[in-house]
């Protein structure tokens, strides 16, 4: 009777192991194909970057130190000073704006060119501005020097980020359509100044290892 017992019981653990295992290698198996897929893109953003202006990141805690660490050293050292370790760290958003205004403005100095002919001190107040920025400055006349001072500059511009999908564009009896294409998200910035680069760091939150996997179960 306790052989037969034992004979069961060793089943019913035999049958509780296999159970663990199918769903250890199920959770191998998902935890591979969403990696997979994370990775992937990953990938499409960094390709779509140049063109669209915007890419948005999923980084594990290692693939962030090493994306700090070969490209950031700047801000992997301003961490470091305010004590920010990257296993706290959710998110990173990196904006980076390119400005350049080639206006021609003209400012009209004759009035300094008769101080100087009269060798008399003169100060002229000097204002560019275009609907980004202002500057503000003068120019002196002094002592028989001549010189431009800039006092002060402002810049402003407003971004907006829009997320939005769109379908894919897929060929019909040779004919160009978006209609029932697969759907895909895309991304439009709006600057009402230069150009802006936004490039976004999200931190993975699911599991990161199969060790981390065999946690969950």
């Amino acid at each position: 009777m306790l052989q037969l017992l034992s004979i069961q019981n060793l089943k019913t653990y035999a049958l509780i192991i296999a159970i663990i295992c199918v769903v250890w290698f199920y959770k191998s198996w998902e935890f591979r194909g969403v990696e997979m897929q994370r990775q992937a893109e990953n990938m499409e953003q960094i390709r779509k970057y140049d063109s669209l202006k915007f890419a948005s990141q999923t980084y594990t805690k290692k693939e962030l130190d090493q994306y700090l660490e070969y490209n950031r050293k700047d801000l992997q050292q301003f961490l470091k000073e305010n004590k920010i370790a990257t296993r706290k760290i959710e998110q990173i958003i990196t904006q980076s704006l390119k400005y350049r205004d080639t206006t021609i403005k003209n400012v009209n100095l004759q009035p300094i060119l008769d101080a100087i002919k009269q060798k008399q001190n003169i100060k002229v107040p000097v204002i560019d501005s275009t609907a980004c920025m202002i500057i503000k400055g003068y120019v002196v006349f002094e002592n028989d020097t001549l010189s431009l001072n800039i006092t002060d500059r402002q810049f402003k511009n407003t971004s907006d980020v829009i997320k939005y999908w769109e379908r894919n564009q897929w060929k019909f009896l040779g004919i160009k359509t978006r209609l029932f294409g697969r759907k895909q998200a895309t991304v439009i910035i709006k600057d009402a100044c230069g150009n802006t680069q936004t490039f976004v760091i999200d931190k993975n939150k699911k599991p990161t290892s199969l060790l981390e996997v065999g946690k969950l179960l």
